[in-house]
């Protein structure tokens, strides 16, 4: 390995020849000395401020055991290992190679979608950790031979993260009840979306268990993969794809002296390199469009299509829950819906939100705790945009 010092960083050229660029500000301000703190773990005593905008290295050299030693202009002394300097390399290519990007579901994905049982995913780590990689990786996973019984689904939820609590409560009820007058014995067809578009922060992880339903009724739960409609999209018209990514549609909530939420968010969100990283799909909820006139014909154009491509049956996993049935799925990639239902006696479903931040890290702890591999960059961003 080989270090040259440049006016504005370094360069260092592995053995195999491959070079890597630093700059000195970038080296000094992640300096992992006991001094400074550790940067990669969040836990840091050096401030940016203390730093002088023009420092730079006076000496840099490569040290047995392939470490480089640096010797900067205010004085103090850093040292990197090849290895952690080769983690946080920050040119376009590692760039790219640390991006999360997960396969789109297939007709074998719609076939045999994840599934896992209850006992083992609540109480077995190594389950667990699989649960979390199914909803990483595929966007869902049921979870089958649960307790039918409320109450069930909070503990499984906990150990994920904390639930979110909302104007509907921490754990919500879904009663389809014959008995009752209510809005939620509306039994019509509910078309694939995601909830909540209109939070500037829409729920995560959603956590769905049946706890009762009507065995002589009809009707499905519906879910499809959000990433694989925007991904057909993004082919088969890439001018509506960029449409529903370069401007803002408003989504609104409201309910007299009850609850006003807007947000303004594009519908698909990408990375720096054109990935999918999230989507918001939810047309009962959207406000009237304000984007430059010359988008509109290609804005409506696009969202026509993806909401076509939404509502292809041959796309979607239509499953009838039963009681015990649970089903956990990622807000910000998986859309679902239900077909109509025809109930004579009641229908119950309780569910629970939990924050992406939360299933990130316990996913990493868990493998951590395993003593397994694990990712410890941000993975999928989410419908932020």
């Amino acid at each position: 390995m080989h270090v040259a010092i440049a006016d504005d960083g370094l360069t260092i050229t592995s053995a195999d020849g491959h070079e890597r660029f630093f700059h000195h500000i970038w080296l000094r301000d992640n300096c992992r000395c006991t001094q400074c703190g550790e940067p990669s773990i969040g836990r840091r005593t050096l401030r940016l401020t203390q730093i002088a905008a023009d420092v730079s290295a006076i000496s840099a050299e490569i040290e047995a055991g392939a470490t480089l030693r640096i010797r900067w202009s205010d004085g103090h002394e850093s040292s990197f290992s090849a290895e952690w300097l080769q983690a946080h390399c920050y040119d376009d290519a590692a760039r790219r190679r640390r991006v999360f990007s997960p396969a789109l579901w297939q007709d074998s994905t719609r076939a045999n979608p994840p599934t896992m049982t209850f006992s083992s995913v609540l109480h077995d780590d190594g389950a667990f950790l699989e649960m979390l990689h199914n909803v990483r990786d595929s966007g869902i996973c049921f979870i089958g031979d649960a307790p039918p019984c409320p109450g069930t689904l909070e503990p499984l939820a906990r150990k994920i993260g904390p639930p979110q609590e909302n104007n509907f409560g921490r754990v919500q009820d879904l009663v389809v009840d014959h008995s009752k007058r209510s809005i939620a014995n509306d039994v019509n067809e509910l078309k694939p979306h995601t909830d909540e578009p209109y939070r500037a922060s829409p729920p995560g992880l959603l956590l769905f268990h049946c706890v009762e339903t009507d065995v002589d009724g009809a009707g499905s739960s519906i879910f499809l993969d959000g990433f694989e409609i925007a991904e057909i999209l993004k082919h088969e018209d890439p001018e509506g794809f960029m449409a529903l990514v370069n401007n803002r549609q408003p989504f609104r909530r409201y309910f007299s002296d009850d609850v006003d939420l807007i947000a303004q968010f594009p519908i698909i969100a990408i990375d720096e390199f054109n990935n999918i990283t999230g989507i918001r799909i939810n047309d009962r909820v959207a406000a009237p469009l304000s984007i430059p006139p010359g988008q509109v014909p290609a804005y409506y154009k696009g969202l026509r299509r993806l909401l076509e491509l939404a509502e292809d049956p041959q796309r979607m996993i239509q499953r009838t829950l039963s009681p015990g049935d649970i089903v956990v799925f990622d807000n910000h990639r998986v859309l679902h819906g239900r077909t109509t239902l025809t109930m004579k006696g009641r229908r119950w479903l309780q569910w629970i939100q939990v924050e992406r931040g939360d299933f990130h890290s316990a996913l990493r702890i868990t493998a951590d705790r395993l003593g397994l591999e694990r990712d410890a960059l941000p993975l999928l961003r989410g419908a932020y945009a």
